[in-house]
C-alpha cells in the first residue's frame, strides 16, 4: 500500500485550498456554460438575410444565460439587470381579434404568444357586413328562411356561429401584421427607397417555441412585410408562436418601428384588396379632386340590396398623400400606417360632426345607374400628383379590437394630377343635369358661392330643355303603333337622349389652357387670364385650321383663319359662360359624337335635329371616343371617369363600339 508522505497543512492553509478548490469549481461552471455562449451565437446571431451580424452578441444569447445563471444561484436577479437591456421580450396577445402594439429598436425581435385559453375560445360573431347582391340574397333566404329571421332578431351573420373547440383540436389561426410608424430619413438628399421592411416568423413545430432568425427553417416560416403588410395562417394544437424583427438600419435611416400584430381564430383581422385600386378620378381642378368606386352591388333599383347601398353612410374612406411624400413609403398596404401618417384622412366624421377634407356620399352617378361611393377631397396643392388608396374601417360592421377583420382594408393605390391653371372647376350633384360631374369653366372673381355656381350651369341648360319639352309634346307618343314615329324607339328614348346632349354641350368638360393633349378644343384665347395677363399678338395671330378636311373652295375661311378670328377658339361654346362667369383662355374636351347620333336617332324627324359633318363643322364640335390617351377622356360623356389602366381603356373602347353598333342597327330598323 502507498502511503503519501505529504506535508502537515496549517488550519490556515486548509482554508485557502477550500477556497481555492471552491474557485475552481466555479471557473469548470463557467467555462462550461461560455460553451452555450457559443453555440447560441452561432446559432442566433444571424440579421434577416442570414449573415452574422458584426460581434456575433445576439440578445436570444442574453436572455438564455441570463436564466441559466439565475436558476444556478450564480447571478441573482438584480446584478444581472445589464443583461435585461437586451433580452428578448415575450408577450401575450390580448386576446382573439386584438391589435396589439409593439415598438422595436433596430435588430431587435419580440416574440409573441397566443394561449391555448384564446385558441380555444369561442367565435367571435362578425355581423350583418355589407349588404348582399339582390340575386344571392334571394337564394339564400328561399334556401334557409330560418336564417334569415335569425339574421334579423339578432343581427348577427348565420356565420358566426360561437362554438367553442376542444383543447386537443387543432385550429386554424390567422396572424397578420401592419406597420403603423417607421424609421425616418436622415441621409444627404432626396430619399428614394423606403426604411428596411419588418419580418414576421411564424413556428410551425411543437419544438420552437420562440421563432426568430437563425432558428431552424424547418420549423418557422419567414415572411416579409410587403408595403407594411404581412398574413399568414396555419393549424395548431396548442398555443401559437410567432414574432416580429425589425432589421438594422442602414446609415441613412434612424429611428424605431411600431407596428400592430393580431391573431384570430376567425379570419386576419388587418386585410388587403386585391389586384385593382377599386378606385377611379373622375375629375380635378387646382385644389380639388373627384374620386368615385367602381360599382358596389349589380342590384337593380328598387330591389332590397339596392336600397340598403344607398342607405349606407359611406361605409369606405380614403387616403391620399402627395408623390413627392417620402413619409409614406414603404405602408402602402398598412392601414394604421396610412390612417397615421397620410396628408389626406378621409374619415365618416370628425369629432365635431363636420365632414372632413373629404366629402364622402353614395351615388348612383355614371355607368350603370348602381350605387357607388363618391370622394369629394379638397385643399390639394395645384399642378402635384397624388396617390389615393380606398379603405374600409374595420369590416364594415365595426372596427376595432374584438372584432372580425377590425384592422380594416386596405386596396391598392391609384394616381391623380390637379390642374394648374386655376379657371377650371369641380362641378357636381346638379338638380336637373344630374349626370354632370366634372370640371368646368370658372373664375373666382366671378362666382360667389358654390351654389351660385351650380345654379347658373344648371338653369341655364334647364332653360333651353323646357322649350324642347314644349315641342316634344306636340308629337302624338301614346299612340297605336301604325302612327307613332319609330318602331325603336319612342318620346321617352328622345326625352333622354335630348337631356344627355343638352347637359353635354351647354356645359363644357374644361381642362387647362397650357395642356398639350391634341384632342382639346381652344376656347376664349381674346379673355385676360385670372393673373389680367393676355395671350401675345403673335400667338393670337397664328393661322388656326379647325378641319383639315374642309372643301378647298377658292376664299374658303377654313384655310385662312386665325385663333383670335375664329369663332370656335375666341368664345366658349356657351356664349353666356364668357358673359357670367369670364373664365379666361381654356380647353375643352368636346363632346362626344355619338351623344348627337343618338339625339337623331331616338327623336322624330318633325324636331328638326341634325348632327354636322366630317370636313364641315363636325371637328370642332365633337370629339371621338378612342378610349385612354394618358390616362385622360378623349371626349366628353355625362357618367365619365377618367380612365386610370388598361382595362379602363378596353372598357371605354368596347362601350363605343357597342354604341356604334347599336347606332347602325337602328338606322337600319328604321329605314334611314
Amino acid at each position: 500500500m502507498f502511503l503519501c508522505k505529504c506535508p502537515q497543512l496549517t488550519p490556515l492553509q486548509s482554508r485557502f485550498l477550500a477556497s481555492l478548490a471552491a474557485l475552481a469549481t466555479i471557473a469548470l461552471i463557467y467555462w462550461s456554460l461560455s460553451d452555450v455562449h457559443f453555440a447560441y451565437a452561432a446559432e442566433l446571431a444571424v440579421d434577416g438575410s442570414g449573415q452574422l451580424r458584426d460581434g456575433g452578441d445576439d440578445h436570444n444569447w442574453h436572455r438564455i444565460v441570463d436564466v441559466q445563471l439565475q436558476e444556478d444561484g450564480i447571478v441573482d436577479q438584480d446584478v444581472s439587470h445589464t443583461l435585461h437591456a437586451r433580452a428578448v421580450p415575450t408577450q401575450t396577445t390580448a386576446g382573439n381579434n386584438y391589435a396589439n402594439a409593439d415598438n422595436l429598436q433596430p435588430g431587435d425581435t419580440t416574440v409573441w404568444i397566443f394561449p391555448n385559453d384564446q385558441l380555444t375560445g369561442p367565435h367571435t360573431a362578425r355581423g350583418p357586413g355589407l349588404p348582399r347582391d339582390v340575386d344571392e340574397e334571394d337564394e339564400v333566404e328561399a334556401a334557409h328562411p330560418d336564417l334569415r329571421r335569425r339574421d334579423e332578431d339578432t343581427g348577427e351573420s348565420d356565420t358566426a356561429e360561437l362554438e367553442t373547440r376542444q383543447d386537443n383540436t387543432a385550429s386554424e389561426i390567422y396572424i397578420s401584421v401592419n406597420t403603423c410608424n417607421q424609421p425616418l430619413y436622415a441621409g444627404d438628399g432626396v430619399q428614394s427607397a423606403a426604411p428596411p421592411q419588418l419580418t414576421l416568423y411564424v413556428s410551425t413545430s411543437a419544438d420552437n417555441a420562440s421563432p426568430a432568425p437563425g432558428q431552424d427553417a424547418s420549423t418557422q416560416a419567414e415572411i416579409p412585410l410587403t408595403e407594411g403588410y404581412a398574413n399568414y395562417s396555419t393549424s395548431v394544437s396548442g398555443a401559437g408562436y410567432m414574432s416580429v424583427h425589425a432589421p438594422e438600419l442602414p446609415s441613412n435611416f434612424t429611428g424605431v418601428w411600431n407596428y400592430e400584430i393580431a391573431v384570430s381564430i376567425d379570419g386576419f383581422y388587418h386585410n388587403i384588396g386585391g389586384n385593382g385600386s377599386n378606385l377611379y378620378l373622375i375629375d380635378s381642378d387646382s385644389t380639388a379632386a373627384l374620386l368615385v368606386t367602381n360599382n358596389l352591388t349589380q342590384a337593380n333599383p328598387g330591389s332590397k340590396s339596392y336600397n340598403q347601398w344607398m342607405n349606407l353612410t359611406a361605409p369606405y374612406v380614403v387616403f391620399a398623400n402627395n408623390q413627392n411624400r417620402t413619409a409614406t413609403m414603404g405602408i402602402s398596404r398598412s392601414y394604421c400606417g396610412l390612417n397615421q401618417i397620410s396628408q389626406v384622412i378621409g374619415k365618416q366624421m370628425d369629432p365635431t360632426g363636420e365632414f372632413t377634407n373629404v366629402q364622402m356620399e353614395m351615388i348612383t352617378r355614371g355607368i350603370g345607374g348602381k350605387p357607388k361611393e363618391q370622394f369629394y377631397i379638397t385643399y390639394l396643392n395645384r399642378s402635384s400628383n397624388y396617390h389615393a388608396t380606398l379603405a374600409q374601417p374595420g369590416n364594415s360592421t365595426a372596427s376595432g379590437n374584438g372584432v372580425v377583420g377590425g384592422g380594416g382594408i386596405v386596396w391598392p393605390q391609384m394616381s391623380f394630377t390637379t390642374k394648374t391653371d386655376g379657371n377650371c372647376a369641380l362641378l357636381y350633384n346638379l338638380d336637373f343635369c344630374d349626370q354632370v360631374a366634372y370640371a368646368v369653366p370658372s373664375s373666382p372673381d366671378r362666382v360667389d358661392n358654390y351654389a351660385t355656381f351650380q345654379n347658373f350651369y344648371d338653369n341655364n341648360a334647364l332653360t333651353w330643355f323646357q322649350n324642347f319639352n314644349y315641342s316634344l309634346q306636340q308629337i302624338p307618343c301614346d299612340t297605336d303603333s301604325a302612327s307613332q314615329y319609330s318602331l325603336a324607339r319612342n318620346c321617352s328614348d328622345c326625352y333622354q337622349a335630348y337631356k344627355q346632349w343638352l347637359c353635354a354641350v351647354s356645359i363644357p368638360r374644361c381642362e387647362d389652357f397650357t395642356s398639350d393633349a391634341t384632342y382639346l378644343q381652344i376656347r376664349n384665347v381674346g379673355q385676360p387670364f385670372l393673373n389680367g395677363t393676355m395671350l401675345p399678338d403673335a400667338y393670337l395671330n397664328q393661322n388656326y385650321v379647325p378641319m383639315s378636311n374642309a372643301p378647298t373652295i377658292q376664299g374658303s375661311l377654313a384655310f385662312v383663319q386665325t385663333l383670335i378670328s375664329s369663332v370656335a377658339t375666341n368664345q366658349s361654346r356657351n356664349p353666356a359662360i364668357d358673359a357670367h362667369i369670364a373664365p379666361g383662355p381654356y380647353k375643352e374636351v368636346l363632346p362626344c359624337e355619338d351623344l348627337c347620333y343618338n339625339l337623331v336617332q331616338s327623336c322624330p324627324a318633325a324636331l328638326g335635329f341634325g348632327c354636322p359633318y366630317p370636313g364641315r363643322g363636325l371637328e370642332v364640335g365633337y370629339g371621338t371616343r378612342s378610349g385612354s390617351i394618358n390616362g385622360s377622356l378623349t371626349c366628353s360623356y355625362l357618367g365619365a371617369y377618367v380612365p386610370t389602366d388598361a382595362a379602363l381603356a378596353l372598357n371605354a373602347d368596347l362601350l363605343r363600339v357597342v354604341l356604334f353598333a347599336a347606332s347602325a342597327a337602328m338606322l337600319i330598323m328604321v329605314g334611314l
